[in-house]
């Protein structure tokens, strides 16, 4: 959301419309440190709206075009923080929430140029992508995981954060700036106009991020050094050159943070001091909360409406291009709605503003009631409309549908109540304006206990406080809007089919949703149906059938009960008659219940079907695609939803879905199950695709997926170590040249297009997992008390596997580490963080051997097919998955083509490949017996 033009109007205006001040590192007395009842400074309070921050500190360092660095993003984002907190700021990130209805032609528009984007990337020369002037211009598709693993840094680093479950989060960030009485940090227009509200006091006014920037400070001075007169001196304050220290110089160097020694290579966000800087200072130039108003000569509460006429993201473009002509400029258009409003606000007319007294034109007040306010409204902004077109509208219906888009626009404006009002929010329907908090404890009801409703409330509360941590946005995303699910691009080549469209990863995203349809409660289907008679009859007969069980039940309690009392049972009142008596009421009870279907009135279910918006085919367009999910199966009393079971057992579901509940990935650390599966599911599914086309082209090689697999391994590790060392009592924070980039003469290595279209599917898929990872609740502060007495490998400094990583993936992944190792050039990773020990080479022998379980050269193009399992090193197989040779040894034949140690014997080569083949007996250690390779293919394909 933004006003059209505003911002440019803001640069051009810097003088009249802006205020700076500048904040020196710690050490000084920042000018905006105020202090607590204790006389204690205290850190400076800033709102900031995250996604602003995350496009920008990602976009400005790193490229996009890689497939996500999401390691150096991270110690970007620490170092950013950490900035901040030095000069004496202390941030609270609020978060978006799910796009309401009214931004969807603007959501697809804003996704078919991300398509044009990938267009252009594929049909660009290899030289010419891989520079990073390309990753520099145009429209850019951010890397899916650059959100998660910004959170994760915030959650390491203990910054505030705040969700907000549906809408943008503009209105949240005000009213949270208003009650700390902060500032607010973004890359938005809107809050100039919200800042601008009349009943705001106590906020300090709106910073554009583009208007930060660092120069060098004076000498950091401690407090108790300084006299009194000079602690209490405005550090702002001008101070002449003939007044100064000594020491001071007159001139403040501002460095350029993009300027480096090699060659433009690397690149550096102005948001971040430079390490050239030895006292950086923060410069920040903010607009006041009454800037605007004063500047436009507008009142505060008719500034919505002035930026409605400007445009938002709730305004058709095809409307403001009818209000202003074709050779006005941004600051130009400005002018004239505030220049037409204003007209219209003081023109003398019987109605002046919004008072219920008539005005007369000579200025006195009369006793005439006017009309309802509202239509007053609707008046005025006809009258603006009128005036403000280039050209008459033709009908007088044409005029009132513009009228009513432009109010509803300016209605957007409204500062919404900041908390929650219950354990279960947002799921309890607060977001519902109609209904309101629909738990049983605001409605005065109390909890049921023992009861399914029970069971789905606790699935509730676990999802909602998993939304106040920012770690299931997509379910919540769903949850809101299931007719709406927006599948977020990668960079694939869009000449092929679409990675989304794929009938596996299909699978993936229909198994997540029902497990989050179950554990909610359901979700808040759009569409209902009716429910076919035949199945009404069914249901009849089912009722009857429980009903008539639990009237035997009844019968023997009663029987039990009279005996233990010792009462004697009459000869005129017989079983069978209480049986009988108690059947006609229990059946007349159900033709309460269950009226015939002749009679019945017309029943509906709803329509159980997400409905996802995939690019078409081999096009750039984006169309609804349905996603029927499977049948709903009510939950048994007592019985937990799947996202409330055992770690364990959401474990292996996960490995399920995946195709890859194989033992050998079982026997992996849990750390490094979602890579495996991962990566063995895509050769899956390729080789399933390759199947359908009768063509070998999409399938995986060899040779890609373990230089993939070692790529993803170095990074694991890599990240491993970073959060081992802030849990070092030495660690400090360091500036190296692997925050900004890989050294070297280019940023990163030839982008081939191959390789390109390879990572793109992993993050693809990697996308669909993670959904199921939320709908799962695989968190990573999971423990897995079930797997604690088993073997997990150590490191060299005896430090166990990290626990639960399905919900942070990112750890896997670096793009530039990737082209690298499937280009078969590793010089670019040289003096990078770049490792390769003992450690990673056990990592990927283990992982190497779990991956190729069971599979053969039909799914991944040049795997011998007579190769076994070696000896998993990180949890020790039974010794039957040994192969013994003639004389009964064990026997291990390297097989360099492959690049890793496998078992075999020259006696059993025919015998395996005529079991690859489909024939013979099934071998000791394997999952099944013949044809068993081909089963999780075969269930794919179906």
């Amino acid at each position: 959301m933004g006003v059209k033009g505003l911002e440019t109007f803001v640069r051009d205006n810097r003088t009249s419309l802006t205020k700076s001040i500048s904040l020196p590192s710690l050490g000084e007395i920042p000018a905006t440190t105020t202090t607590d009842s204790n006389g204690e400074e205290k850190r400076t309070p800033i709102i900031v709206d995250a996604w602003g921050i995350i496009f920008k500190l990602y976009l400005d360092t790193l490229p996009w075009t890689s497939g996500g660095e999401y390691l150096r993003y991270y110690k970007l984002v620490k170092k950013l923080v950490n900035a901040w907190r030095k000069v004496g700021l202390e941030p609270t990130f609020v978060f978006d929430g799910a796009a309401p209805p009214e931004k969807h032609n603007t959501i697809l528009s804003r996704a078919t140029e991300k398509l044009l984007s990938c267009q252009l990337f594929y049909t660009t020369s290899i030289q010419s992508r891989s520079s990073p002037s390309f990753s520099k211009g145009g429209k850019v598709v951010l890397p899916f995981f650059a959100s998660q693993t910004f959170i994760f840094a915030l959650n390491r680093l203990n910054v505030q954060t705040h969700f907000v479950p549906a809408g943008e989060a503009d209105g949240i960030c005000v009213s949270m700036a208003e009650n700390l009485g902060g500032y607010i940090f973004g890359r938005d227009s809107d809050f100039i106009i919200l800042i601008g509200n009349q009943s705001l006091r106590s906020i300090k006014g709106y910073v554009p991020i583009d208007m930060l920037y660092w120069i060098e400070g004076q000498t950091p001075t401690a407090k108790s050094q300084l006299q009194p007169q000079q602690q209490q001196q405005n550090f702002n304050a001008y101070i002449p050159p003939s007044k100064r220290n000594n020491v001071e110089s007159s001139f403040q160097p501002v460095h350029n943070n993009r300027r480096n020694n090699n060659n433009n290579s690397n690149y550096q966000s102005s948001m971040i001091p430079s390490s050239q800087l030895i006292n950086p200072t923060l410069v920040v130039t903010y607009v006041p909360p009454q800037a605007l108003r004063h500047r436009l000569r507008l009142p505060a509460t008719h500034l919505p409406l002035f930026a409605s006429l400007c445009g938002t993201d709730y305004t058709p473009t095809t409307l403001t291009q009818r209000f202003y002509e074709p050779n006005l400029s941004m600051c130009q258009k400005i002018e004239k709605a505030a220049r037409i409003l204003r007209e219209q606000l003081y023109a003398p007319q019987p109605f002046h503003n919004y008072s219920n007294s008539r005005i007369s034109r000579n200025g006195s007040s009369s006793d005439v009631t006017s009309s309802n306010p509202g239509d007053q409204v609707v008046d005025l902004v006809k009258k603006v409309v009128k005036k403000m077109c280039i050209y008459p509208f033709d009908t007088e219906q044409d005029l009132d549908e513009t009228v009513d888009i432009i109010i509803e626009s300016a209605l957007q404006y409204s500062l919404p109540p900041i908390g929650i009002c219950c354990n279960i929010y947002p799921f309890c329907g607060e977001l519902d304006l109609s209904l309101g908090c629909q738990t049983p404890v605001s409605l005065g009801e109390g909890y049921p206990t023992k009861s399914t409703k029970d069971i789905q409330i606790s699935g509730k509360e676990a999802y909602s406080r998993a939304q106040r941590s920012g770690l299931v946005g997509t379910i919540v995303h769903g949850w809101l809007y299931p007719d709406r699910m927006y599948q977020w691009q990668v960079l694939e080549d869009i000449s092929g089919p679409c990675l989304k469209a794929s009938e596996g990863v299909k699978d993936i995203r229909r198994k997540a949703w029902s497990i989050a349809d179950e554990g909610l409660g359901g979700l808040r289907w759009i569409r209902n149906e009716v429910v076919p008679e035949e199945e009404i009859e069914i249901e009849i007969d089912k009722k009857v059938d429980a009903t008539d069980d639990q009237s035997m039940e009844t019968v023997e309690n009663d029987k039990e009960l009279r005996n233990l009392l010792g009462v004697p049972n009459s000869e005129h009142c017989s079983e069978a008659g209480d049986f009988e008596g108690l059947q006609s009421e229990a059946t007349t009870l159900v033709d309460q219940d269950f009226n015939p279907p002749s009679t019945a009135k017309i029943r509906t279910r709803p329509i159980r079907e997400m409905t996802e918006y995939l690019r078409q085919g081999s096009t750039a367009k984006i169309m609804a695609s349905p996603l029927p999910l499977s049948p709903f199966t009510p939950l048994e009393a007592g019985e937990q939803p799947i996202c409330l079971r055992p770690i364990e057992e959401r474990l292996q579901i996960y490995l399920q879905t995946l195709h890859s509940n194989t033992p050998a990935i079982r026997a992996l650390p849990i750390s490094l199950q979602p890579l495996v599966s991962l990566l063995r599911f895509c050769a899956l599914d390729s080789a399933r695709k390759a199947s359908n086309h009768k063509n070998d082209h999409s399938k995986w090689r060899r040779d890609e997926i373990s230089s993939v697999l070692r790529a993803c391994i170095a990074t694991y590790t890599s990240w491993k170590r970073e959060l081992k060392s802030e849990n070092s009592a030495s660690s400090k924070t360091k500036q190296t040249r692997d925050d900004l980039g890989v050294p070297g003469g280019r940023m990163f290595p030839l982008l081939e297009t191959r390789n390109s279209s390879l990572i793109a599917q992993i993050g693809s898929v990697w996308s669909d997992a993670h959904v199921l990872a939320q709908a799962l609740l695989l968190l990573p502060e999971d423990t897995i008390p079930a797997l604690d007495d088993e073997p997990t490998l150590e490191t060299e400094n005896g430090d166990e596997e990290l626990g639960v990583t399905h919900i942070i993936p990112f750890i896997f992944i670096s793009g530039i580490t990737l082209h690298s190792i499937l280009s078969n050039n590793e010089s670019y990773l040289q003096g990078g963080g770049w490792k390769w020990s003992k450690e990673e080479e056990d990592l990927y022998e283990s992982c190497w051997n779990a991956l190729i379980d069971d599979l053969n050269q039909d799914v991944i193009v040049g795997l011998s097919s007579h190769t076994k399992l070696k000896v998993n090193k990180l949890n020790p197989l039974s010794n039957e998955d040994f192969v013994k040779g003639e004389n009964g040894k064990d026997i291990d034949v390297v097989d360099e083509s492959v690049g890793s140690d496998y078992i075999e014997t020259k006696k059993n080569k025919k015998k395996k490949r005529r079991k690859s083949s489909g024939s013979g007996s099934t071998s000791k250690g394997k999952a099944g017996g013949a044809g068993s390779r081909f089963d999780v293919l075969e269930g794919l394909m179906d």
